[in-house]
């Protein structure tokens, strides 16, 4: 014969499945967020940790391509804004056809907005004084 302890249990655990306690699945997917936002935490803690190392190398090839991209970016906003139209003007002025073509400006200027984000966060560090020298 089945003990009532027996029965009580399998009628418990068939409610369990059909009516799942909400404390216990909140604290479940709290505990999945946790281990995700942790997971995010380390990478990353680990991607400022390669970038202080970048920062402070004394090769251009690794600490100057921010400035380098920059300055890339800003050649470009030039050309495309500032000579481009002029050397074209000049050209039609002469009687010729414009020869001086267009860039990428979507491309660059993700490129630069980009930056721009970097370099607020640089000002930031500057203002709380956390910034290296």
């Amino acid at each position: 014969m089945i003990g009532i302890d027996a029965i009580a249990t399998l009628v418990s655990t068939t409610v369990d499945k059909i009516w799942p306690d909400a404390n216990i699945e909140a604290q479940a997917k709290a505990d999945t967020l946790k281990q995700e936002l942790t997971k995010e935490l380390e990478y990353t803690l680990g991607q400022i940790d390669i970038n202080k190392i970048e920062a402070a190398s004394s090769s251009v090839f690794v600490a100057g391509w921010r400035p380098a991209v920059g300055w890339a970016g800003a050649s470009g906003y030039g050309y495309e804004f500032v000579l481009r139209p002029i050397l074209n003007g000049l050209i039609v002025a002469a009687g010729f056809p414009p020869v001086f073509p267009g860039i990428e400006i979507e491309a660059l200027s993700s490129l630069l907005f980009g930056l721009l984000g970097l370099g607020t966060l640089r000002t930031v560090e500057k203002v709380k004084g956390v910034a290296r020298k």
